[in-house]
């Protein structure tokens, strides 16, 4: 099931969170009381409408005044290309159901790992796994290289008895690539915040659905990580 989030979070949250690439905090917690093999497990999905776009400032200070004048145009021009990228990343936003993608990609591998049998239908899961996106950005404040954000939270519950079977934290930190891009227009390994601006609606189309796995592939990670430690602990 998918929920999109009707508003967006406005301002960035804090930067200490963005050293790792994926990072996770939380625990194991009930996990090791449960035994998923063949029980039913659905996905429940929110995620906001689309991402936020994250441009930087350019620094005014300068004692020459042409330098001065050149600076002011510069900071113009970016602001405009931000608002057109930005009106761009909407449109593309209004195509791509990005909570849908997430708990789709979830879905598939969550029961693989638990050993839980798929179901969509989350009134009949045994289990329920819910991932709430609260912050979803592209960050393209550095000239050099721009890249996807998310921050939020996964929960496993027992539906029912509505208990919290387990609960983290997670983020993740990535470069953006240009693997969206089919035509090879942008070189390198990396999509600077220049090149950003130039990005067309189906661009930024595939860029989110790369969002999308971004999300679902920290959430598996940080799953597969702490029922690997559960299964060790296990071990006669």
């Amino acid at each position: 099931m998918m929920i999109p989030r009707s508003t967006r979070s406005l301002a960035p949250l804090a930067l200490a969170c963005l050293a790792a690439a994926v990072a996770g905090c939380g625990g194991t917690q009930h996990l090791s009381e449960y035994d998923f093999t063949g029980h039913s497990l659905a996905v429940v999905s929110y995620a906001p409408y689309g991402p936020d776009l994250w441009t930087g400032k350019v620094d005014l200070k300068s004692d020459n005044p042409v330098s001065a004048v050149i600076d002011a145009g510069s900071r113009a021009a970016k602001e405009i290309e931000g608002r057109r990228a930005r009106a761009r990343l909407d449109s593309a936003a209004s195509h791509v159901d990005l909570a849908r993608l997430m708990a789709a990609s979830l879905l598939e591998r969550s029961s693989r790992y638990l050993g839980a049998r798929p179901v969509e239908d989350r009134a009949s899961a045994d289990y329920l796994l819910e991932l709430d996106v609260r912050q979803l950005a592209i960050d393209a404040r550095r000239e050099t290289q721009a890249r996807l954000y998310m921050e939020g939270t996964v929960s496993l519950l027992d539906r029912t008895t509505g208990r919290e079977i387990w609960h983290t934290r997670v983020t993740a930190n990535d470069p953006l690539t240009p693997t969206f891009r089919h035509d090879g227009d942008i070189p390198g390994d990396v999509v600077t915040a220049g090149a950003l601006y130039t990005l067309s609606v189906d661009d930024f189309e595939r860029m989110l659905q790369d969002m999308a796995n971004l999300s679902s592939r920290a959430v598996l990670d940080r799953l597969r990580s702490d029922l690997r430690d559960v299964r060790e602990h296990q071990r006669p």
